[in-house]
């Protein structure tokens, strides 16, 4: 598909890595709209780091748990900037969640987030990608989909349904759209992260090191760029899903 001028919609753009697959995506001459939630600062800074005119892009805020948040972002973003091409389910929450004191109000958060937010993202998107004959939706999954971490439970289970949910995607809006994943292994760890935590995964990886953000834009745009790829799940992991 060529991305010359065609909208993207990047989920959680205002950090990390969202922010680093939307200035990627400016770069390669896409037209961004760019989600946050509470990172109102980190999606202007990444609007700043888009290169070109900035009136091209579209900096939107939504609670994507609430479906009805979510049909207003779609709404408001084909209203302001066009039709969109591609969409990264990016945005996603985690935290510790050990198993004798999991309360509910805490699966429910991250299974809706997770979860839900990219199925209804790609229910209020996919139809017109179908009709007009392209389109890429990549979701963001997670190493510990496949090998859950005991005391992330919840947020493993997120992401292993989302795994079956991009692969039935890319079946259901099959030929005209590809629906693939890409499942990080350790890369930016979060501030919480401790460094016992920190040393064990590199320790149970092949290459024995911290991925970079890098190694994730170019796994996003190898998927944008080819069309011969749908309904796979892609590791980028350093070897960590196969130790």
């Amino acid at each position: 598909m060529d991305l010359e001028n065609k909208v993207a919609l990047v989920t959680g753009a205002g950090v990390r890595i969202g922010q680093a697959v939307a200035v990627k995506l400016g770069q390669l001459g896409m037209r961004l709209v760019i989600h946050y939630h509470h990172s109102e600062e980190g999606a202007k800074q990444t609007i700043q780091r888009l290169p070109g005119k900035k009136s091209r892009h579209l900096v939107l805020q939504a609670d994507l748990k609430d479906v009805s948040a979510i049909k207003e972002l779609v709404h408001k973003a084909e209203k302001q900037v066009g039709p969109v091409s591609v969409l990264v389910n990016n945005a996603a929450e985690f935290f510790p969640t050990p198993l004798f004191s999991v309360a509910e109000e805490e699966w429910d958060h991250l299974l809706a987030l997770n979860l839900k937010a990219p199925f209804f993202l790609s229910q209020a998107l996919g139809e017109n990608m179908k009709s007009s004959g392209e389109g890429k939706i990549i979701n963001m999954v997670d190493v510990s989909a496949e090998r859950p971490w005991k005391s992330f439970l919840p947020y493993c289970a997120s992401k292993a349904a989302l795994i079956s949910l991009t692969k039935g995607l890319a079946r259901a809006l099959s030929p005209e759209v590809q629906v693939n994943g890409i499942a990080p292994g350790t890369v930016l760890p979060p501030p919480e992260h401790i460094e016992m935590d920190l040393t064990a995964s590199v320790e149970n990886s092949l290459l024995k090191r911290i991925g970079k953000v890098e190694d994730i834009v170019q796994a996003v745009e190898y998927l944008l760029q080819s069309d011969f790829v749908t309904g796979t799940i892609l590791p980028v992991d350093g070897g960590r899903s196969i130790y």
